[in-house]
């Protein structure tokens, strides 16, 4: 026969929430930190990706034209 006033012993679902709450809680700060590690790391990507050409690229020097050459340069024909 059930007992009427007896107290019914809950310790047992207490401790699964608590220990499933307390492994969701470390996940979501898992994914957390790993997503902004992995945005931190795109970003420097994403600043130096075109460090290497800088290096490759030679300066190129000025054409410097005298307005005597001007004219041979650009031919408009005469209507």
């Amino acid at each position: 026969m059930k007992k009427l006033f007896g107290k019914e012993d809950h310790t047992a679902l207490w401790i699964g929430a608590a220990v499933a709450g307390a492994l969701a809680a470390a996940a979501g700060i898992w994914f957390y930190l790993r997503g902004k590690r992995a945005a931190e790391a795109e970003a420097y990507r994403h600043e130096h990706a075109q460090d290497y050409l800088k290096g490759k690229q030679k300066k190129k020097k000025k054409h410097k034209t005298a307005v005597d050459e001007l004219e041979d340069i650009v031919h408009h024909p005469q209507a």
